[in-house]
C-alpha cells in the first residue's frame, strides 16, 4: 500500500515532486556543484535525513532521488506497464499495487499470497494481470487478476502449481495464446496455457533461472539462468535450495551465469554464458539486441539475438575498484540506442548508450535505495522501483523498528547529457562521503593486535539494553533487558567504551549475517524478503547468496589463521569415536529442557555440532564440535565449547588470528511454554559472552586481542533514533576505557576494523567506504583482566504453561507456541515484538505509541 504516514525527520509528504525541475539546465548546474551540496558530514552525524538534504544510509552511502517519489509501504521489487502505459503494477511484498501510470497514485490494491523474487506482466490483448507467488516451504502459483477500465480488479483466479517450482518471470507469446514462466527451483521454463491454466511442458534450462523475454520475430525465448550452466564432471559443487551449482573453491559462489536461448518451435536449447548471477533481461524495440544485467561481475551483456555475439559493458561502483555496482535491472529507450540500467549497490540507474556503432557508459542518474527494476513510457521518462525507499525505519508509533519496510516509486524525465553529467557527478560523491576527522588511532595495525574475536548475537536494539545507561544517548522508556538482566554488557560498555551511535546495515538476519562476512548483500537475498522462496539461506548455505569478492577475512596480503563457531553451520551432533560432525535435521534437535539438563550433567558434548555442508569451501575452517544457531540450545554450550577450545589454544601457544563467534540465546522463544522466559534467555546470552571475555582475558592471548561484539541484526525491537541502531561492544587492552563514543558507525564499521588490523585489502564498495573504527583504540594497553558477572536470574526461569494463563498472557503464549523457533526470524515479528515488550514491561503497558491498544488487543 502507499505510505501516507510519515516520520517527522524523514519528510513528511507522500510524494516528493524534484523530478519536473530536472528537465531545466538550472537543476543541471545544480547538480553539478553536488561535491559542494553533500559537503563534510559531521563524525557524530546519526542515520536519516541530513542538513543537506541527504539521507545518510546504515551502508555508507548518501541517498537524495532524482524525481517525484511516491512512497510505498512494503519492499517492491518488480514491475510492469500495461500495453497502453495507462496502469502500472507493482509487486510488492504482499499485495500488488495498481498505480496510475504517470502519476503514480494508488488506483487499487490487490491482496497476494507471499510474492515471489519477481514476475508480473500484463497478458497481451486484454486488462489480464499475471504474477508470481511462492513461499518457502511451497504452495506456489501465478495469480491472474482482470481488471476494469479503471484499473480495479474484478475477477481473481489462481494456477496452483505443483511441488515448489518457485515461479519468477512471466512472458507470453505475440498473441498471448501461451505463458512462458521461468521456475527458479525446477531449473526449467514452464509453457502454460492461459485458457486451460494447465501447465503444457516444462523445457530444462540452466540452474536457477529468472527472467524470460520473448523475440517474435526471431521465435525465440531467451531465459537468464542466475546459477549459471549445470554441473559437469570435475565441477566443485556447492548447494542451492536443492540442487547443485558450480562453485569456486575457496569461496562458495556461483561462477557461471547463462542465457538459455529457447527455440519457440523445437524447443531446442542453446547456451550462452553472460555475466555472474544475471538476472533481469530487455529486448530492444527491433528484438536485435537483448540486455542483461550480470549483478556479481558488475557488467550489462549486450547479445545480438540473431547471432548470441555478446558485448559487456563494465559498471563501476565507487569507491573504484571494488565490487558492488550491482546491476539488477535493464530496459531500452524508445529509440533502441540506450539501456537503462537499475544498479542495485550504487543507487542509481546507469545510462548505456551506441555511441560510434559500440555500447558505452555514458552517465548515472540518482535514485533510492536499491533500485530493483527500471521502465520506460511512452515519451522516454523512466519510472524507477526502490526496494527500500529512503531508509524511512519510522513506524506508525513515533519509534523506530527495522522492519518497518518502505519503498519507493520514482518518475524521472529522460535525462540529457547535462542531466548525465551532474547525476554521475553526484552518484560518485554519494557513495564515497566524507565526514570530518575523529581522530584516534589511525593505523591500526601498528597496535599489534594478532587475535581478533567476532562474536555475533541476535536481533536486539541499542534502547532495549542501554537505554539506561545516562551517559549514553538512550531512552530509558525502551528499556527491556537491562542492569539486571544484562550485568556482564553493562560492565563492558562501562569498563571500555559505549557506542552510542552504532547501527546494523540489515533489517534482519537474512541480510545481516550476509553484511557481516561478506560485506556484501546481492540482490537475490534483497528481493526475497516476502517468503524466502528459494530458502532462507541466512547462513549462507545457497551459493547463488555468496559474493565473488569472497568472505572479508580471505585475500589479505599475508596469511590469516581462521576459526569459526556456528557461523554458516548446518545441525550436527558430535560423534565422539569417529571425531567428526555427524549431519542431522532440524527434527533431530531436543527441547530446550533437555539441552540443559545434558549441560547441567557435563553430558552435552556427543548432543551437538556442526555441519559445513551449506559452505563446503569453508569446511577446514569451521568448529565441528560448536552448536548450530538454534534457540533450543542454550548459550552457556557454547561458552563451554569455546573456551574448551581455547584452552587447547593455551596449552599449545597457537591461536588462530580470526575467531568467529555466534551466541544466539538472546533471540528468545517468546513465551512458548517449554521454553525459558525471554529475560533468563537474554541472561544467557548475558553470561555467556561474560564468561568468554574472562576467559580470554585471562589467557595468555589477551595482551594482543581484541573482542568485538555485534548484532546480527536489530529488528526485535524499538529505538528511539533509527530502528537499525543496535548493541555494539569492543573490548581489549587497546580500546579506550570510560567514555562514550558518538561517532557513526555501523557493522560494516567493524568489518573494515578487522581488514585494517590485519591489512587485507577491502573488495566491496561497502568495505571499503566503511569508517575503521579508529576512535575506539588507544595505543596505550591495559592488560587487567575481567571478572565475569554471575546472573541476576535463573537461567532455567521457565514460561508458564497455557494452562496457567489468561487473557493477554494465554494469547501471547499461544501465539508463541505456533511460531517456528526452527527458523530464527520465521516469526511474526510485530506479533513477537510486543510479546516481547509486554512480558518485560507487563501487559498492561501499552506498546510504544499504542496508547489504545489494550482492548484491541484481548
Amino acid at each position: 500500500m502507499i505510505d501516507h504516514k510519515r516520520a517527522p525527520q524523514w519528510n513528511c509528504r507522500t510524494v516528493l515532486v524534484v523530478g519536473i525541475f530536472l528537465a531545466l539546465s538550472g537543476l543541471a548546474l545544480f547538480a553539478a556543484e553536488s561535491d559542494l551540496l553533500i559537503g563534510t558530514l559531521s563524525s557524530l552525524a546519526l542515520l536519516g535525513r541530513q542538513d543537506s538534504g541527504f539521507y545518510l544510509l546504515p551502508t555508507n552511502q548518501l541517498l537524495r532521488p532524482w524525481g517525484a517519489q511516491t512512497l510505498i509501504r512494503g519492499r517492491p521489487v518488480d514491475m510492469a506497464f500495461d500495453k497502453s502505459r495507462h496502469f502500472l503494477a507493482v509487486l510488492n511484498t504482499e499485495s500488488i499495487l495498481l498505480l496510475d501510470g504517470w502519476s503514480g497514485a494508488e488506483i487499487s490494491e490487490i491482496k497476494t499470497s507471499s510474492t515471489s523474487y519477481g514476475g508480473i506482466v500484463f497478458r497481451p490483448g486484454g486488462r489480464e494481470l499475471w504474477a508470481s507467488e511462492a513461499k518457502e516451504k511451497g504452495s506456489d502459483s501465478i495469480l491472474i487478476s482482470q481488471l476494469s477500465e479503471s484499473g480495479t480488479p474484478v475477477e481473481k483466479r489462481r494456477i496452483t502449481l505443483k511441488g515448489h517450482p518457485v515461479p519468477i518471470g512471466i512472458a507470453f507469446s505475440r498473441n498471448g495464446a501461451t505463458a512462458y514462466v521461468a521456475f527458479s527451483r525446477a531449473n526449467t521454463l514452464a509453457l502454460i496455457d492461459p485458457s486451460t491454466l494447465k501447465v503444457q511442458r516444462e523445457v530444462p534450462t540452466g540452474i536457477a533461472p529468472f527472467s524470460v523475454v520473448v523475440s517474435p520475430q526471431l521465435n525465440k525465448i531467451f531465459v537468464s539462468n542466475r546459477g549459471g550452466r549445470r554441473p559437469q564432471a570435475g565441477d566443485t559443487l556447492a548447494p542451492t535450495s536443492g540442487a547443485k551449482v558450480v562453485s569456486d573453491s575457496v569461496t562458495g559462489f556461483a561462477t557461471t551465469g547463462t542465457v538459455s536461448v529457447v527455440n519457440e518451435k523445437t524447443f531446442a536449447v542453446t547456451e550462452v554464458p553472460v555475466g555472474l548471477a544475471p538476472s533481469c533481461m530487455a529486448l530492444s524495440p527491433d528484438e536485435g539486441s537483448l540486455a542483461v544485467a550480470n549483478g556479481h561481475s558488475d557488467s550489462v551483456s549486450i547479445l545480438n539475438t540473431k547471432t548470441l555475439a555478446r558485448t559487456d559493458i563494465k559498471i563501476p561502483t565507487w569507491p573504484e575498484g571494488t565490487l558492488g555496482s550491482l546491476p539488477v535491472a535493464v530496459t531500452f529507450a524508445p529509440d533502441g540506442k540506450s539501456v537503462y540500467v537499475a544498479c542495485g549497490g550504487n543507487n542509481a540507474v546507469a545510462v548505456v548508450s551506441m555511441k560510434d556503432g559500440n555500447w558505452k557508459l555514458v552517465g548515472s542518474l540518482p535514485v533510492g535505495w536499491f533500485p530493483t527494476a527500471v521502465a520506460v513510457d511512452q515519451d522516454g521518462s523512466l519510472r524507477v522501483l526502490n526496494i527500500k525507499g529512503n531508509g524511512n525505519t519510522a513506524d506508525q508509533y513515533g519509534t523506530f523498528n527495522s522492519r518497518a519496510y518502505e519503498g519507493s516509486l520514482l518518475n524521472i524525465p529522460a535525462p540529457g547529457p547535462a542531466q548525465l553529467n551532474a547525476g554521475t557527478r553526484e552518484v560518485q560523491a554519494a557513495n564515497q562521503p566524507k565526514f570530518t576527522s575523529a581522530e584516534g588511532v589511525s593505523n591500526l595495525s601498528s597496535l599489534g593486535i594478532r587475535h581478533v574475536f567476532f562474536i555475533i548475537k541476535e536481533n536486539r536494539t541499542y534502547d532495549q539494553l542501554f537505554g539506561d545507561m545516562p551517559k549514553g544517548n538512550g531512552d530509558p522508556n525502551l528499556v527491556m533487558y537491562g542492569r539486571r538482566v544484562t550485568p556482564n554488557h553493562h560492565a563492558l560498555a562501562e569498563r571500555y567504551v559505549l557506542l552510542d551511535n552504532f547501527y546494523t546495515s540489515s533489517a534482519i538476519s537474512f541480510d545481516g549475517h550476509h553484511w557481516l562476512m561478506q560485506a556484501f548483500v546481492s540482490d537475490y537475498v534483497e528481493r526475497a524478503f516476502a517468503g524466502h522462496p528459494r530458502g532462507y539461506a541466512w547462513n549462507m548455505s545457497d551459493a547463488l547468496t555468496l559474493s565473488p569478492a569472497g568472505f572479508f577475512w580471505q585475500h589479505g596480503l599475508r596469511p590469516l589463521e581462521v576459526r569459526v563457531f556456528g557461523e554458516f553451520c548446518l545441525p550436527a551432533r558430535w560423534d565422539p569415536s569417529k571425531h567428526n560432525a555427524v549431519d542431522i535435521t532440524m527434527r533431530d534437535l531436543m527441547s530446550w529442557g533437555e539441552y540443559w539438563r545434558l549441560y547441567k550433567e557435563n553430558r552435552w558434548q556427543p548432543a551437538v555440532g556442526c555441519s559445513c555442508a551449506g559452505v563446503p569451501a569453508l569446511k577446514n575452517i569451521l568448529s565441528p564440535r560448536y552448536p548450530v544457531n538454534e534457540t533450543e540450545i542454550p548459550d552457556q554450550i557454547r561458552a563451554e565449547e569455546f573456551l574448551r577450545e581455547l584452552q587447547e589454544h593455551e596449552r599449545t601457544g597457537q591461536l588462530p588470528n580470526m575467531n568467529i563467534l555466534t551466541l544466539t540465546a538472546d533471540h528468545t522463544n517468546g513465551t512458548a511454554p517449554g521454553s525459558p522466559t525471554p529475560r533468563a534467555m537474554v541472561a544467557d546470552n548475558d553470561l555467556a559472552l561474560g564468561r568468554i571475555v574472562e576467559g580470554i582475558s585471562k589467557s595468555r592471548f589477551w595482551p594482543k586481542s581484541l573482542i568485538l561484539v555485534v548484532e546480527d541484526d536489530a529488528q526485535d525491537g524499538v529505538d528511539h533514533v533509527d530502528g537499525h541502531r543496535t548493541v555494539g561492544l569492543a573490548i581489549g587492552p587497546h580500546i579506550r576505557q570510560g567514555v562514550v563514543d558518538s561517532n557513526h558507525y555501523n557493522q560494516l564499521s567493524m568489518v573494515r576494523t578487522i581488514q585494517d588490523i590485519f591489512e587485507i585489502p577491502p573488495r566491496t564498495r561497502f568495505a571499503k567506504s566503511a569508517r575503521a573504527m579508529t576512535t575506539i583504540f588507544s595505543p596505550e594497553a591495559d592488560l587487567a583482566s575481567y571478572v565475569c558477572l554471575s546472573a541476576n536470574l535463573p537461567l532455567d526461569e521457565m514460561n508458564p504453561p497455557t494452562t496457567a494463563l489468561k487473557g493477554r498472557r494465554l494469547w501471547a503464549a499461544q501465539q508463541s507456541a505456533s511460531m517456528n523457533w526452527t527458523r530464527l526470524d520465521d516469526v511474526p515479528t510485530g506479533v513477537l515484538n510486543r510479546i516481547l515488550w509486554w512480558d518485560s514491561k507487563g501487559y498492561s503497558t501499552p506498546y510504544p505509541g499504542e496508547l489504545h491498544i489494550a482492548g484491541k488487543r484481548d
